[in-house]
């Protein structure tokens, strides 16, 4: 059995959008979505596409041989010891 899990990091998603601009943004979401896209080593936070993609990756026959590990995809945040 392969064990791997998948590590996100700050991705902008609807309920970045909806419920943190809300309790963190004043109600202000490009200023919030901006603030959060600076702390991202490669200058924007991630999307629902780029987890999709690791995962696809990771059923595909090209990834069959890794197991027991994680998949970060955080736009270089924990590489860089950024945040």
């Amino acid at each position: 059995m392969r064990r791997i899990t998948v590590v996100p990091g700050l991705m902008h998603t609807p309920p970045v959008a909806y419920r943190l601009v809300r309790q963190l943004g004043g109600n202000d979401a490009a200023a919030l979505i901006a603030k959060r896209d600076a702390q991202v080593p490669l200058g924007k936070m991630g999307d629902g596409w780029d987890i999709a993609h690791a995962v696809l990756f990771l059923v595909s026959n090209e990834a069959k041989h890794i197991t027991g590990t994680e998949l970060i995809v955080d736009g270089g945040i924990t590489a860089t010891g950024a945040v």
